[in-house]
C-alpha cells in the first residue's frame, strides 16, 4: 500500500473514531434533562429500540440493539424499575415477552428523536446536496461493512 493511502486510512481511522466519541460525548450532554434524569446513554438507546406506541417482543428489541436476550433482560428488568418500560406477557403466545414505553419512556424517546434530528441537521448544514448524497452512500458502504461483521 502506498505511503499516501496508509496516511488517508489512518485519517479515516482517527475520522470515524473521533466522532463515533464525539457523538456519544454530546448525546450525553444534550440529553442530561429532566426526562432522561437517571438514565445512562445505554438506557436511551435502550428506550429508542423499543420503539414508541408499539409493544415488541424482546427478541425484535435485542436484535435491533446487537446484544444478547440475557443482556436484554437485565437492562429492561431496570427500566421498568426506573418507570420508563412496560413489560407484559403476549396474549397470542404466552411464551414471549413484550415490551412497551410508558410515558415517561414516551417522553425520553422524543427528546432522544429530537437530539439526533437537531444533530443532523446542523452537521449537514454546510454541505451541498450533492456532498450529502455522497456522504450517504459513503456512510451506507461503511455501515453494511461493519452490520456484516457484527
Amino acid at each position: 500500500m502506498a505511503d499516501d493511502a496508509k496516511v488517508r486510512r489512518q485519517e479515516i481511522d482517527d475520522l470515524l473514531t473521533s466522532v463515533f466519541n464525539s457523538i456519544l460525548r454530546i448525546e450525553e450532554k444534550a440529553l442530561d434533562n429532566r426526562f432522561t434524569e437517571g438514565l445512562t446513554i445505554t438506557e436511551i438507546h435502550t428506550i429508542d429500540a423499543v420503539g414508541y406506541g408499539e409493544s415488541n417482543p424482546m427478541n425484535v428489541v435485542a436484535s435491533r440493539l446487537g446484544v444478547t436476550l440475557a443482556t436484554l433482560t437485565i437492562a429492561v428488568n431496570r427500566l421498568v424499575e426506573k418507570g420508563f418500560l412496560a413489560r407484559e406477557r403476549d396474549t397470542a403466545d404466552r411464551r414471549r415477552v413484550l415490551v412497551s414505553l410508558t410515558r415517561r419512556g414516551r417522553q425520553v424517546y422524543r427528546a432522544h428523536r429530537l437530539f439526533h434530528r437537531q444533530m443532523v441537521d446542523e452537521a449537514l448544514s454546510g454541505l451541498t446536496e450533492d456532498e450529502e448524497r455522497v456522504l450517504v452512500e459513503a456512510l451506507s458502504k461503511v455501515r453494511a461493512f461493519f452490520e456484516e461483521r457484527a
